[in-house]
């Protein structure tokens, strides 16, 4: 059962099909003809409270479209919603040239449940192979569109429907509260962006043997203080760009409060589930905060908190519990970031993770402080940002600053097992000072409590240790290593 309510209203018997409004199937030429068929099906729908159904078997393809102020309705999908890579006809947010609509974005909505009939029948799929060649090439500086997209909404459920290959965001609950995300499957094409990658750096090696790292581990760990290896794992998560931060498939954004998020598999190479802070636009809430997000396995960058950057309107994330879950490979593990600015100022706080397996994560396994990042054309100089590859590539050496109008407070980390780490296993960097106290770091009262690091690791940059720096009233337990800069 779920820690919040889900959606519950009564329902008429007659089911209506996206069909009765003029959907076509199998043909890419319909989708001005099957958005309308969406559009009127909904709010048909909504006005009589019944079922719209996507029929099970057929595929719909479509572009962007928004829909507002629908509420007590059930969208079943059980055949595929299919989005036409159409840089010059994909619909445009209201008033922007430069950011197009997500392939389903609902506003100001209430009451409204997303399933199928069985979980992964429905699919979502937003054919995201030509719009990361625009990304990667700079063909367009347009923001390409998200998969589903949720802004200003309140009871939801999202159930059973597979999300993939998006153009950017999978899911993106921006601005809600009272959400049940459950048996949800995303997917991201990686090794079309690891062609993508190569093939625009005209490189020929194959990423397998770092994704897989089996037979590898003993022997690069024979050689742990090499600058040949250096320079490897420098080409290899920045000139081979991993598929990571450039593309910003991200699993889960979400922005909200009362939020359960739970049983779903992701694979997509960004951050997998990110709660980030609301702005002073938001409707629903003015913290994202009590979030609740278990039973997950995924193959990604990390289970992330933000970035979080400062505001004059002060933002925070608070009482977020990330546990049970299984991380395969990811490029991070364990990741809470931090965002430049020198106005205002932010807040991360009650934050859990317990029970977390995190087999050979390919960079940190737990990275506590600025974000680490890293997009096409940027040159690092004329960024805050934290440099990708720090501490290993030379021009970046020491470009990885703190923020002290951003603190982090109350940090738990509970039964975490870090297997097989590619590198040491983490970092927490934190500022000499914060805010509100010129005297105290910016970072105080982590726990670490059963966080053991097992098997074979070549123990760069920093050996079998943590990086910590600048953090106060923390202890560690029955922990292998500990931080050293905890008390």
């Amino acid at each position: 059962s779920s820690i919040y309510g889900e959606t519950r209203f009564g329902l008429k018997n007659e089911e209506l099909s996206i069909e009765d409004f003029g959907a076509v199937a199998g043909d890419d030429e319909k989708w001005r003809e099957n958005i309308n068929a969406l559009l009127q099906g909904m709010q048909k729908a909504s006005e009589q409270k019944r079922v719209l159904v996507v029929p099970a078997g057929k595929s719909y393809s479509m572009m962007g479209m928004r829909l507002d102020g629908i509420e007590d309705v059930v969208f079943r999908i059980d055949g595929t919603l299919k989005g036409v890579p159409d840089f010059d006809n994909w619909p445009m947010q209201a008033g922007s040239n430069r950011s197009y609509l997500a392939m389903i974005e609902i506003h100001n909505s209430r009451n409204v449940t997303f399933t199928s009939s069985s979980r992964g029948m429905g699919l979502l799929n937003g054919q995201g192979y030509t719009w990361w060649w625009s990304n990667i090439l700079q063909v367009s500086l347009k923001l390409r569109p998200e998969l589903l997209h949720w802004q200003n909404c309140s009871q939801l459920l999202i159930e059973n429907i597979k999300l993939k290959d998006s153009p950017r965001f999978n899911l993106n609950l921006h601005d809600v509260s009272d959400v049940i995300v459950r048996y949800v499957d995303i997917e991201t094409d990686l090794d079309a962006q690891r062609k993508l990658h190569k093939m625009v750096n005209g490189r020929t090696q194959s990423l397998k043997d770092l994704l897989a790292l089996e037979g590898s581990l003993p022997e690069l760990a024979e050689i742990e203080s090499t600058i040949d290896w250096r320079k490897w794992v420098e080409k290899a998560l920045v000139d081979l760009n991993i598929p990571t931060f450039p593309l910003n498939t991200d699993g889960i954004d979400l922005k909200g409060r009362n939020i359960h998020i739970h049983d779903c598999s992701i694979v997509n190479y960004d951050d997998i589930i990110v709660p980030k802070p609301c702005d002073n636009k938001c409707m629903q809430t003015d913290c994202t905060e009590n979030i609740l997000i278990e039973n997950i396995e995924a193959r990604g960058v990390g289970m992330s908190i933000g970035s979080v950057p400062p505001s004059v309107h002060h933002y925070c994330v608070n009482n977020v519990t990330f546990r049970n879950v299984s991380l395969e490979s990811p490029l991070k593990g364990i990741y809470i970031k931090t965002d430049p600015g020198d106005e205002g100022s932010a807040t991360i706080s009650n934050i859990t993770f317990e029970n977390f397996r995190i087999n050979r994560p390919l960079w940190w396994a737990i990275w506590i402080g600025p974000q680490q990042q890293h997009q096409p054309g940027w040159n690092w100089t004329e960024h805050q940002e934290c440099a990708l590859d720090w501490p290993l590539g030379k021009k970046s050496k020491s470009h990885c600053m703190t923020n002290k109008n951003v603190a982090i407070e109350d940090i738990v980390l509970k039964d975490v097992v870090i297997d097989s780490p590619l590198l040491s296993p983490g970092v927490i960097l934190c500022n000499q000072t914060r805010f509100d106290n010129a005297t105290a770091p910016s970072c105080s009262r982590l726990t670490f409590q059963n966080v053991t690091v097992t098997g074979l690791s070549t123990n760069l940059p920093f050996g079998r240790q943590y990086f910590c720096q600048n953090v106060e009233h923390s202890h560690s337990t029955k922990s292998d290593p500990s931080p050293s800069c905890f008390n």
